[in-house]
């Protein structure tokens, strides 16, 4: 089962809250925050494909471009196929 958002923000959230006792202890915090960090953004970027909350693509310039070209060669393929 693949996490959600609000599951990584919670854990984010106790961890931030520890205060580390050592110095050891200070740099699994960091690591352990920045681990949480990049999975939230793979979460808001869409990354994840098997999550259960639908992807909000519309802003992505590269996808809108892909698309654009794809739409325009099947329609020129559509035109010029013989019958």
């Amino acid at each position: 089962m693949m996490r959600t958002r609000a599951d990584v923000l919670a854990e984010l959230s106790e961890v931030q809250m520890i205060q580390p006792k050592s110095w050891g202890s200070s740099v699994a915090k960091a690591s352990r925050i920045s681990k949480l960090k990049s999975e939230l953004n793979a979460l808001d970027n869409g990354s994840y494909l098997h999550t259960n909350e639908p992807v909000n693509v519309t802003n992505n310039k590269r996808l809108n471009s892909l698309l654009m070209v794809i739409k325009s060669q099947l329609n020129q393929y559509k035109a010029n196929k013989p019958e």
